[in-house]
């Protein structure tokens, strides 16, 4: 036990320190990033945006691992050397002749030289040691990790309720599936998702990184035009063309490690952000309609359900894995 708090409290020493490192780094350095995409990127493509802050986020996961810490030392509550760290002076055998007074004394010099056992030498030699406590440090990094798997735990919560949607979804018709099969072939995918249709209000999304699916809303096709329920199709098959149901994970994964660090959560949105204005400029340039008309199309999304917040996390195309 004792060594265990000695060896947590070494860590715990050492991951303080990178921490203290890597805030102050990564703000320093997404100021200046900021900075540079306001003046040198702000007439640039959504897609190179994204990918900024995406190598951004990439950079703060990794940066623990060379982050140069600056050496600090916690202060002590006293500064005076102890008794036990002043050295013992040393005995100079040497000085003592025959003529000293445990040479005269003869047979008594056995008796005082006869060493005296450990209980009569040291009352206090029984008591053990005590224990090592865990220091701040120690503390800090096991309430990080709680908070951490809090958040792992929250992700498979809601992972478990979209796999019950996704349960109760059925197979889209077959006008529709021909239509997302075309949607498809003129985003650039070479294998159409499956599309499924749930009975609940949200937004459409896709999910699934090896069998991605897109589901809709049930009723939506029917309150859509034929333009506007292809400019739907085209932003959400988009994501799964642009790769964001893999890569979305790196921004979620720096929130979750650094849910402490405002930063970390502004990368995140700013990718996202950008992510989906990537989506937008994609559908739009496929379907040939303007800003004004595919503004109005997402009104008519928007209109139709009010997304629940369960699916804002759980539902993202940024946070799925396989679907079931």
């Amino acid at each position: 036990m004792e060594s265990f708090v000695t060896n947590w409290n070494a860590f715990s020493q050492i991951w303080a320190e990178r921490l203290i490192a890597v805030v102050w780094q990564s703000t320093v350095l997404t100021l200046v990033i900021a900075l540079a995409v306001a003046l040198l990127l702000r007439r640039s493509s959504p897609a190179v945006r994204y990918w900024v802050w995406q190598i951004l986020a990439i950079k703060l996961l990794i940066m623990p691992f060379w982050a140069w810490a600056i050496p600090w030392r916690a202060p002590l509550a006293s500064d005076e050397p102890s008794v036990a760290s002043i050295p013992a002076r040393p005995v100079d055998r040497e000085s003592h002749t025959d003529d000293s007074p445990a040479s005269e004394a003869g047979p008594m010099n056995e008796r005082t030289s006869r060493p005296s056992s450990p209980v009569e030498s040291s009352p206090t030699a029984a008591v053990p040691p005590a224990l090592p406590r865990v220091t701040w440090q120690g503390w800090l990094l096991l309430a990080w990790g709680a908070i951490v798997l809090a958040q792992v735990i929250r992700l498979f919560v809601q992972r478990r309720r979209l796999s019950r949607l996704l349960e109760t979804a059925a197979p889209a018709g077959r006008e529709l599936a021909d239509l997302v099969s075309v949607t498809a072939g003129k985003v650039g995918l070479r294998r159409t998702p499956q599309t499924l249709i749930a009975r609940s209000d949200f937004s459409p999304f896709v999910c699934g990184i090896g069998r991605p699916k897109l589901i809709l809303p049930d009723g939506l096709s029917d309150k859509l035009t034929h333009a506007e329920l292809m400019q739907v199709l085209l932003h959400e098959l988009a994501h799964i063309r642009r790769q964001d149901l893999i890569w979305s994970w790196v921004g979620e994964i720096a929130r979750i490690v650094y849910f402490f660090h405002p930063i970390a959560h502004w990368i995140s949105y700013q990718a996202r952000l950008e992510r989906e204005l990537a989506c937008d400029q994609l559908a739009m340039a496929v379907s040939g309609h303007g800003p004004n008309d595919y503004a109005a199309t997402l009104v008519q999304v928007v209109s139709h359900a009010s997304e629940p917040s369960v699916f804002k996390t759980a539902a993202s195309a940024s946070l799925q894995g396989d679907g079931p």
